[in-house]
């Protein structure tokens, strides 16, 4: 089933070994690495092919069996340093798997060596670049869809943090280009950082993986943390929670300063900084409320805010903390007017009310938008599936190949996001 996994991740595993080549075909159909419908002219092969004449063959001709081959018989250990080789001038990431002095070499040849921890000699380990302490191929699988885990969560984290941040700049940008009051305080935007914007962010580093993440494309290994479809998804995040920001800023100034906006008729107002602290106290909840929900939508860039909502026990935690230190802000006498401005006692009903519109504005305008980002990431996912695809062939004689073999057109180096896992051994 792992080996399965494997494929289905993108993985390509193959197996190198010094058994005879219909030995190792039983061995390989047993555990998955031969599916029924192959073909074993094509996908097996004795390692004497790789050097008809005592010669290894030229390396366009290695690359074309390399390509397409997944059994590896009478393996001799410098015909595992060549097959890993081949499989890097393609441009693929090589994973080898050994644990005899004989593996040494590949071992330290490959992208990433994986040495057995139970049976290996100390050799491989040396040679390795991990040690796989269980001997188990699952580990290998269970490995990779940790990092793939892990590495989706600093996307996350990284598309929060900044979709808010360009919303709070952008909200006080617009505040002093138009010319009414800013909404916050130096003191309250680092209460919101460090209290509301933070907590939610480390949480989203430790998300949970999705459940299809083991279907998801290898990425190149050129390619950066975030996408350009990230960018457009942070952006636009940004700007819903700017807009209903704004609008429950602007509405609460109408409410609290006589129907004014403006920043140099609000000052000639009678207790001004006392109406003024209560439209920016509603903006500040408001805040605080749609980061929260921002928080929830950004586990996903795909599926909707309520799959699996609960699935992330520290984003639990990090909501129920910032909920509690935002309440402690604005009603604890004090704290609250003195220190941060705020006047949550003095807003009543309607302030409490119009804070809620930012949150569901949040909502349904950041729902919205993960439908173009579901599109997008889908869209992605399947140019890298066609830059995985075998290119297209023509039918080629290799002198001193007992088999047919095909050639396409050359790789380019660096560009295909595949894994290739070599095992030097069935474990």
């Amino acid at each position: 089933d792992s080996v399965v996994a494997a494929r289905g991740a993108g993985i390509r595993v193959v197996m190198i070994t010094g058994d005879y080549l219909l030995t190792a075909i039983a061995i390989a159909k047993n555990v998955n690495i031969l599916q029924p419908s192959d073909d074993v002219e094509t996908s097996a092969m004795d390692c004497a092919n790789l050097r008809p004449d005592g010669e290894y063959l030229r390396p366009e001709e290695m690359d074309m069996i390399t390509r397409s081959t997944r059994v590896f018989a009478r393996a001799k250990p410098e015909d595992k340093l060549e097959i890993v080789k081949s499989i890097q001038r393609q441009g693929q990431v090589a994973a080898m798997t050994g644990d005899g002095v004989n593996d040494a070499p590949a071992l330290n040849q490959a992208d990433i060596g994986v040495a057995m921890g139970i049976q290996g000699t100390e050799v491989a380990k040396g040679a390795a670049d991990m040690v796989l302490t269980d001997d188990n191929f699952c580990s290998i699988v269970n490995a990779v869809e940790k990092g793939r885990s892990i590495y989706a969560g600093i996307q996350k984290f990284v598309a929060f943090i900044m979709s808010v941040h360009i919303a709070e700049v952008m909200q006080i940008f617009i505040c002093i280009v138009v010319g009414i009051p800013v909404m916050r305080t130096p003191l309250q935007i680092l209460f919101l950082i460090l209290v509301t914007d933070l907590p939610p962010s480390i949480a989203l580093g430790m998300e949970p993986g999705e459940a299809h993440i083991l279907k998801m494309r290898p990425r190149p290994k050129e390619e950066p943390i975030v996408l350009m479809w990230m960018w457009l998804a942070m952006i636009m995040n940004g700007a819903v929670l700017t807009v209903v920001v704004v609008a429950v800023y602007l509405i609460s100034l109408i409410n609290y300063c006589d129907g004014e906006v403006l920043q140099s008729n609000i000052y000639l107002l009678d207790s001004y900084e006392v109406r003024l602290s209560k439209a920016q106290t509603v903006a500040f909840i408001s805040l605080v409320w749609s980061e929260n929900i921002r928080a929830y939508i950004s586990r996903s860039f795909t599926n909707p805010m309520w799959h699996d909502i609960f699935g992330n026990k520290h984003m639990q935690k990090a909501i129920v903390m910032a909920q509690v230190c935002l309440y402690v802000a604005v009603l604890t006498p004090y704290l609250s007017d003195r220190i941060l401005g705020l006047r949550g006692l003095e807003i009543g009903p309607f302030g409490w009310a119009l804070a809620v519109v930012g949150p569901v504005g949040c909502f349904i305008l950041s729902e919205s938008c993960k439908i173009i980002s579901a599109y997008q990431a889908k869209k992605h996912q399947d140019s890298l599936a066609m830059a995985d695809a075998p290119p297209a062939a023509a039918p080629i004689k290799v002198a001193g190949v007992k088999k047919d073999a095909k050639m396409g057109a050359p790789v380019k180096p660096a560009r295909r996001g595949w894994f290739q896992c070599c095992m030097g051994g069935i474990f």
